[in-house]
């Protein structure tokens, strides 16, 4: 009994997170200004001192607009979004380390802060609604040949490529709603992927769409069924065709 009390002692105390909301914001302005502002900028508008330095430009946050969400088009993320993507990071090609060696509690702190820069925006967070991810759809031959004929028929090529080398013909003229260019990931390199490369990932991103990129939310356009082809066609096509062969 004494070690399943001290076990839970000690899960607390790993995960705590200061009571006092205002505790919470001056700890997460702290690990910020040391961690982020370079990039971010200490107002939060992605006026870091690095960031003219960037080929990816960081994100304003004032504008409450965050690429990776589990929410619907439009809407703010959840706690448990940004947490994920202080974790994970934005890919390998961007500027956004993943930053899971901090502290849970640290993590927790900062996402509190971070949102002190949109206040308007994350005070409707609680009505926000989360996209559904239904069971993965089987690889099959004629699941794969669907979401190839989906790729062509929403022209997915015309960003992505023909052949997912991000070399499709309107990536030279592709920029974000702050006017920065940018360049969809070559979809043969899964690391590169924000959002992550998981089936489940690349559903929740193709469905949310990123806020702020040339990436739309498909949710409205295609259905379940069609959203898990197209997954299923970008799994076995472009990033591991070994592990995700037709069934």
């Amino acid at each position: 009994m004494v070690k399943k009390i001290s076990i839970s002692v000690f899960l607390m105390t790993l995960f705590v997170i200061p009571q006092n909301a205002d505790e919470m914001i001056a700890t997460g302005k702290k690990v910020y200004t040391e961690s982020c502002a370079v990039c971010h900028g200490l107002s939060g508008k992605g006026d870091g001192i690095v960031a003219g330095n960037l080929e990816v430009k960081p994100r304003n946050f004032t504008d409450g607009k965050f690429k990776v969400r589990s929410t619907r088009s439009g809407q703010v993320p959840l706690d448990e979004d940004l947490y994920r993507t202080l974790s994970r990071g934005m890919g390998h090609d961007n500027a956004m380390p993943t930053w899971s060696h901090l502290p849970p509690q640290s993590r927790h702190a900062v996402i509190a802060y971070i949102k002190t820069f949109s206040p308007k925006k994350f005070a409707r967070q609680g009505r926000a609604k989360v996209v559904p991810i239904p069971p993965r759809k089987p690889s099959t031959n004629e699941s794969i040949a669907a979401g190839m004929q989906w790729y062509k028929d929403i022209e997915c090529f015309k960003c992505h490529g023909v052949f997912g080398q991000a070399d499709g013909p309107s990536t030279p003229t592709l920029k974000d709603s702050w006017n920065n260019k940018i360049v969809p990931p070559d979809l043969s390199k899964p690391w590169l992927y924000i959002g992550g490369s998981e089936p489940e990932d690349i559903y929740r991103t193709l469905s949310t769409g990123l806020t702020g990129s040339a990436m739309p939310a498909l949710e409205g356009t295609l259905n379940e069924d069609q959203t898990w082809d197209l997954v299923n066609f970008l799994m076995h096509e472009f990033i591991n065709p070994g592990k995700n062969a037709p069934r």
